[in-house]
């Protein structure tokens, strides 16, 4: 598949699979009283300022995975020898630190952020458009998940679901690293 067509297939998934779970919540719980987003649940936004928001976040996220896609960058640094610790720090901040800093520190660059977003960002949604897709067709169409069905078990899955996507690319931006300095 080429960049323009996965742009464009991967960019409808998320908007469809998050309008499908707005449509969905709004059928569920018109008022949002049984709404789990922090969104809601820590920030009391309503309908309105909710959708604005999700809004705005999304053209965000696309904006930068078109970056991520169709621009020439490298985020990797030039000096050899790098762990992978301090390869993911460097990635994400700038700059050698080690992972756990991506944690509680921001990019040395809005460029290098709008990167990051577009790479992984983008990923994580794709995945929570499968989990949150999954999760209504269950709520809707069955009885057993209704039983299990919770706030924490969706999180966790899209909390261990997010780390595995990013730690995967992360590898892979390693193992590139890897082969350039040691042709170099």
């Amino acid at each position: 598949m080429n960049k323009t067509t996965k742009f464009i297939f991967i960019s409808l998934w998320i908007f469809l699979s998050r309008s499908y779970d707005a449509y969905s919540t709004y059928n569920f719980t018109p008022d949002l009283s049984k709404e789990a987003n922090p969104l809601v649940t820590i920030l009391n936004l309503n309908w309105s300022p909710l959708i604005i928001t999700l809004l705005i976040l999304f053209v965000w996220v696309i904006y930068c995975y078109y970056k991520a896609t169709f621009t020439s960058y490298n985020l990797n640094p030039n000096e050899k020898g790098y762990n992978f610790s301090n390869f993911v720090g460097y990635v994400y901040i700038g700059k050698k630190q080690k992972w756990i800093s991506t944690l509680y520190k921001l990019p040395n660059s809005i460029n290098r952020f709008n990167l990051i977003i577009g790479n992984l960002i983008s990923r994580c949604l794709v995945f929570a458009g499968i989990v949150s897709t999954s999760m209504w067709l269950l709520i809707n169409n069955t009885d057993f998940y209704k039983e299990i069905h919770n706030a924490y078990l969706i999180y966790s899955i899209l909390i261990i679901g997010s780390f595995f996507i990013c730690r995967k690319w992360f590898l892979n931006e390693f193992k590139k690293y890897n082969t350039t300095t040691n042709n170099v």
